[in-house]
Parts: structure tokens; C-alpha cells; sequence
């Protein structure tokens, strides 16, 4: 199945991780080819370049590094959003979202579960990211295209634009939300969506997903009480995967909750209020352990599930710990059809230093 490819510039002096082909299926580039200028890079780019999605290949270039990738522009999305914002910022963040791409498309399963397990931004953004790789996950099964999912990603780590302070604080308050507080949240959709507007950001499928993603097909949500087919499709993808990810995410109120809940609830309390395709097709894609899920083992040891299997069933995990505490060097891959998993972990702060990166190199 061909899929759109981006390159940038940054890949000059790089290598290609796939072979890249025209909107016809005729090979133009093979994989491992080098980038050696900006002459041969402008060539390339100067027509609509595919890839085969089916061989997802591991790129030297995005494979070894990857982390340390994803931390930077992570850094690099908390440093645009904080104000004054200049008249380019839809231009930024629509370059750093080709990036995050970049890095999601040659390895999603790495970027989901790096992701959860280390906290490369504020938690408000940490959030966004995630339900930013979420969502496109599930809009590249829509009929959206590129730039449609380019503009569903931005409206993922900027739906929460005009409160991220709010936000931030509510990951740790432990007591009820005030009055104020719950006006500044059920205003937050439209206020964002505006605060964007005042910067410049002028895509309409971007403004539409920020506006109306907490909009509920029963026509129970907010600002405007939208209900069903009046909802964008991109608002609906944000919205499962935004109240999915929160669920994931612990509260200074409450424990995170399991994967394996959180998609109960998605079709339990939740279910008349999100896109019931919508949720079926995520619990398709990530099944009950996702990437990043921390497992213990009936050896004893503390694994994690790293990458998913076919339908989202997994059949392998990664050990880091052996029975005893103790880190295992290097991570083991274990098969899960001789070591059944026992229960589901949290990160302890009294583990020794994981190096999670590793979890995805084994």
C-alpha cells in the first residue's frame, strides 16, 4: 500500500529508509541510497513522493537516535507554544508536525511507547504528543490526506492552546475543580480555537478539530452541543483519542489506568458518546498492550511490550529486569507463548535507571 513520504533537508547526507516511488508505483529511489546535496535532495523532492507502508524498514538515520530525536522536538514544541507567537507560527508547527511524522511513520510503534514511559514535555504536552500519534494512527485509516492529517496533528498538540497552564495544574490537584475552573474548561475548545485564529493559524480542518473536540456524537459535549454527523470527523478521531490517552495518565487523584480498562470504558460509559468506528478501529490497532505497556512475567521478571503484533495481539516482550531487581544487560526478548505475562506494572521509582530507549533496539 503506497502512502504519501516526506523528506526535508535535514536528511541531506543521509541515507534513504525506503524505497520511494511515484503516485504510479515506479521506483525512483531505493532504500539506502544516500542524500549527498541540496542539488540531489531538490530533485527528489520536486515531484509527490510514496512508500510502501507493508515494509515498514528500520532507518539507520531515524532508528539509532530516535529518542534523543523525539526529546528535541518535543523541547522544540514546548519552546513555540510559549509565548509571544510570531505571524510564521502555522508555519512552524506544521514543520515540526512533518518532523514528528517523520519519526512516527518510520517506527510508530517506538514513538507510542517511548512516549508513555518518559516524560518529554510538560504534562500538557506530553499528553498532546501522545494523543497526537493516537489520532493519526486513526486518521490514516480515514480518507483525509496528507494535508488533512497534517492539520489533525497540529490541532492534537494545540488543543489545549489557551489553558495549558490550567491544564498542567490539574494533572496534580487533588481536590474538586472550582466554579471557575469548570467554565474555563468547557470554554477552552472555542477559546483555543480563537487564540490560534489571533496567531495567524488560518487552516480550517485545524481550527474545526481544536473547536469542536470535545464534542460527543450523543450531543452531550462542548462548547456547542454538536451532535453526530455535525461533528468533523478529525474533532471525532481527536476526541477518542484524547479521552483514551487520559485514561492512560495517572491524576493526583487517581492511578492510571490499564489499557485493557480504559478500552472497556471506551465501549462502556463512553461508548454513545465517541465514534463507535472510531474505537473499534483503535482497540483493532493497539489491542490490550499497547507499545510501552510494563508487564511482569510468570518468571518473575518485569518486561515490556514493545512492539504490536498482527490485530494488536503481541507475542513477544522485552525483559529489563530479571526476578530478582535487577537490570538485565542487555534488555532480553522474550516469547510470550512460554512466558505468559502474570499481571501488568507501573514504573517504580525504586527500580535502578531504565534505559527505555534500549527497550526498542533489542
Amino acid at each position: 500500500m503506497l502512502r504519501p513520504a516526506h523528506i526535508d533537508a535535514s536528511w541531506i547526507g543521509q541515507i534513504l529508509p525506503w524505497d520511494l516511488y511515484t503516485d504510479s508505483g515506479v521506483l525512483i529511489a531505493a532504500a539506502g541510497m544516500p542524500i549527498d546535496d541540496e542539488a540531489q535532495y531538490l530533485r527528489l523532492v520536486a515531484r509527490p513522493l510514496y512508500r510502501d507502508v507493508a515494509y515498514p524498514a528500520r532507518s539507520p538515520r531515524i532508528g539509532v537516535g530516535a529518542a534523543d530525536r523525539l526529546a528535541s522536538l518535543a523541547r522544540e514544541a514546548e519552546a513555540l507554544m510559549a509565548p509571544p507567537y510570531g505571524i510564521s507560527f502555522q508555519d512552524q508547527l506544521t514543520t515540526l508536525v512533518r518532523a514528528l511524522l517523520i519519526l512516527y511513520r518510520d517506527d510508530p510503534d517506538r514513538c507510542l511507547g517511548y512516549g508513555r514511559l518518559v516524560p518529554l514535555a510538560r504534562p500538557v504536552l506530553r499528553h498532546a504528543m501522545q494523543v497526537m500519534m493516537i489520532a493519526v494512527l486513526l486518521g490514516e485509516e480515514q480518507d483525509l490526506g496528507e494535508t488533512g492529517l497534517e492539520q489533525l496533528a497540529c490541532a492534537a498538540l494545540t488543543m489545549n492552546f489557551d489553558a495549558f497552564d490550567l491544564h498542567d495544574r490539574l494533572y496534580s490537584q487533588s481536590g474538586r475543580l472550582g466554579e471557575a475552573d469548570r467554565q474555563s474548561i468547557r470554554a477552552h475548545p472555542a477559546a483555543a480555537a480563537q487564540a490560534l485564529s489571533a496567531t495567524g493559524v488560518d487552516a480550517a480542518g485545524w481550527l474545526a478539530a481544536v473547536a469542536q473536540h470535545h464534542e460527543c456524537m450523543d450531543g452531550s459535549g462542548y462548547p456547542e452541543g454538536l451532535q453526530g454527523e455535525a461533528i468533523a470527523m478529525p474533532a471525532r478521531i481527536l476526541h477518542v483519542a484524547d479521552v483514551y490517552c487520559s485514561k492512560l495518565a495517572s491524576r493526583h487523584y487517581r492511578p492510571a489506568k490499564t489499557p485493557g480498562v480504559a478500552m472497556q470504558e471506551l465501549f462502556g460509559i463512553d461508548r454513545h458518546r465517541l465514534d463507535e468506528q472510531l474505537a473499534s478501529l483503535l482497540m483493532r490497532r493497539l489491542g490490550l498492550y499497547p507499545p510501552g505497556t510494563l508487564v511482569r512475567l510468570e518468571n518473575g521478571e518485569s518486561a515490556c511490550i514493545a512492539r504490536r503484533g498482527q490485530g494488536g495481539s503481541v507475542r513477544r516482550a522485552i525483559s529489563f529486569l530479571d526476578a530478582e531487581g535487577r537490570l538485565l544487560e542487555p534488555p532480553r526478548g522474550r516469547d510470550l507463548a512460554t512466558h505468559t505475562i502474570r499481571g501488568l506494572l507501573s514504573p517504580d521509582p525504586a527500580w535502578p535507571a531504565v534505559e527505555w530507549e534500549r527497550i526498542w533496539e533489542e
